[in-house]
């Protein structure tokens, strides 16, 4: 011990450093970021627009798709799921891509869809609603994704030299 009047004692800072307080605050907001990400989103509006955009990237993709592999691609829309089917020797067949999986849609959504193509009067023969050509073209359709909980739709469209549309339809 330093009895010596005239010795001064070490100072001893107390606090805490600006890496502490730096490192307290990066925790403090993944934190927040994750309970952010893990309560938000789930409003009928967020799923709605969720699965409308995700069937629009789909449908730009199977379309390039089609032109690269040089397919016939064909998306079978049912009322409450669609799934990707490609031409193979006159028959229409499930793709096998995870990327083109079948889906089905979240309870209380449904399709409703306007195409000049014909859907297979016989059951076997499964003629899908929507059909995307190797050379970039596709038939025309107009597609309305709703939901139950709410007055608004999302509708996907598509002409025949291959473009489509996707917009947000409210009821006033």
């Amino acid at each position: 011990m330093n009895d010596d009047p005239s010795v001064p004692w070490p100072t001893h800072q107390r606090g805490f450093t600006l890496i502490e307080v730096m490192v307290v605050v990066i925790i403090i907001g993944i934190l927040i970021n994750f309970v952010t990400i893990s309560f938000g989103r789930n409003s009928p509006e967020d799923l709605l627009q969720t699965e409308a955009r995700r069937l629009s990237s789909l449908l730009g993709l199977a379309s390039e798709e089609a032109l690269l592999r040089s397919l016939l691609i064909g998306i079978d829309i049912s009322e409450d799921g669609y799934s990707f089917l490609y031409l193979d020797d006159g028959t229409w067949q499930p793709m096998d891509d995870n990327l083109f999986r079948p889906r089905q849609l979240p309870e209380g959504m449904a399709f409703s869809i306007a195409s000049t193509q014909q859907s297979g009067e016989d059951e076997e023969e499964n003629i899908p609603e929507i059909i995307l050509l190797n050379s970039g073209e596709m038939t025309p359709f107009e597609l309305k994704l709703s939901y139950d909980r709410i007055d608004s739709y999302y509708r996907l469209s598509g002409n025949e030299v291959g473009e489509h549309g996707f917009d947000h339809v409210a009821p006033y």
